[in-house]
């Protein structure tokens, strides 16, 4: 009787995780949910102007884990990981000019700012790879370039990530293996 009650349990538990249910005991999301591709297309590498914890604007709670990539105006910007878009259009923070904002599976976000244009309306599932806006210069910023990073969805302060599994530095010019979708 115990083996039953057991298998029913972990066949339940299976299911409500499958399921998207939070269980007490359940095991977390897998690795492939943290794993976040550069925000531009592959094969292609860009500058990174400012790394986490720049000293020009990525200080504080709000951009201290954010990527400058020095992107051309009007260039392609694409999803690092798949999602739902939550908001793709002028920010109420001005700073950030336009921006798109993805919620993933894993319950975090990615923030891609300074826009000329976001393509998709909020609710919008995108793939991983798909073409979400073109890079800009729009809000507080001094030239084209791409503002990336990853956040808590409700609060909008960045979380610590890496991007292909490390964390490109000021300097850098990582190669995208962000293929279209």
């Amino acid at each position: 009787m115990r083996t039953v009650l057991r298998r029913i349990g972990a066949t339940a538990s299976a299911l409500l995780v499958v399921a998207g249910a939070t269980v007490v005991g359940a095991t977390p999301a897998s690795a492939a949910n943290y794993y976040y591709e550069m925000p531009y297309p592959a094969n292609e590498s860009y500058l990174v102007t400012q790394g986490p914890e720049g000293t020009y604007s990525h200080v504080g709670p709000y951009n201290e884990y954010a990527w400058d990539f020095g992107l051309p105006a009007n260039y392609e910007v694409s999803a690092s990981q798949g999602g739902t878009i939550i908001m793709s259009n002028w920010s109420p923070y001005w700073q950030n000019g336009i921006e798109v904002i993805i919620r993933h599976s894993n319950g975090q976000c990615t923030h891609y700012a300074h826009l000329n244009r976001a393509i998709y309306n909020a609710g919008t599932w995108v793939p991983q790879g798909r073409v979400i806006g073109w890079s800009g210069s729009t809000g507080a910023s001094t030239g084209p370039h791409l503002h990336f990073q990853v956040i808590n969805c409700n609060t909008r302060v960045g979380i610590p990530a890496t991007l292909q599994g490390w964390t490109p530095y000021t300097g850098s010019w990582p190669v995208s293996v962000n293929y279209y979708a």
